[in-house]
């Protein structure tokens, strides 16, 4: 309910935040940082509803990928706004000289999660085992885990953005995003402790434009 409620609500920000400046059909290209999904629902359905063009804007929906730089991709012109992980993410993108500037966040709260076996109760419980994240994580997330429960580097390994890895390995924890992974875990008959950042102080937005 909380995704279909936030893809409604960011479709209708994102008519609002355009609607000022645009003329009749001004075309606007919109990047998503994954393949379509659920939490993305409101963006195509505001595009099939005509909601986009009742604001003067002929909107194109682009997907992201594992493998898509949606900021470069911004950057050389292919998209007006692209989707964000989180502000946080887009704070070092602009000091790294990209010229971003984020003006939404939809997720007042970071749905960013690790996922471990059911014998696992707390973060602390984590150290020593096995965590699978990604490359993004070691600029974004992971020096805040690092700071506040005492993981290393050497728990690390890469997370492949397949839960297949995390189910075969009862000493392994993986990320997942709240509304996705623990769902895909719990259809493959596993019993998981999901460990939400923004319950114990991670203070980040997410699925920023």
């Amino acid at each position: 309910m909380r995704s279909f409620a936030l893809s409604i609500a960011g479709a209708a920000a994102i008519a609002f935040l355009a609607a000022a400046p645009a003329q009749a059909e001004d075309k606007f290209t919109y990047m998503t940082n994954w393949y379509a999904q659920a939490e993305h629902g409101g963006f195509y359905q505001a595009v099939a509803q005509g909601i986009y063009k009742k604001y003067g804007l002929d909107v194109t929906i682009k997907m992201g990928g594992p493998q898509v730089n949606i900021t470069q991709m911004m950057a050389a012109g292919q998209a007006d706004c692209i989707m964000g992980s989180s502000d946080i993410q887009m704070m070092q993108v602009r000091e790294g000289g990209v010229p971003v500037v984020n003006v939404a966040a939809f997720f007042q709260k970071d749905p960013q999660v690790l996922i471990a076996h059911d014998d696992v109760k707390k973060f602390e419980d984590l150290k020593g085992k096995t965590l699978l994240i990604g490359a993004q994580a070691q600029r974004g997330y992971w020096p805040w885990l690092k700071a506040k429960f005492g993981f290393t580097d050497e728990q690390t390994r890469p997370y492949t953005f397949n839960i297949q890895p995390f189910v075969a390995d009862k000493n392994a924890a993986q990320q997942g995003y709240l509304t996705s992974e623990p769902y895909a875990i719990q259809k493959a008959g596993v019993k998981s402790t999901v460990l939400m950042f923004s319950d114990h102080g991670f203070p980040a937005y997410a699925t920023t434009v």
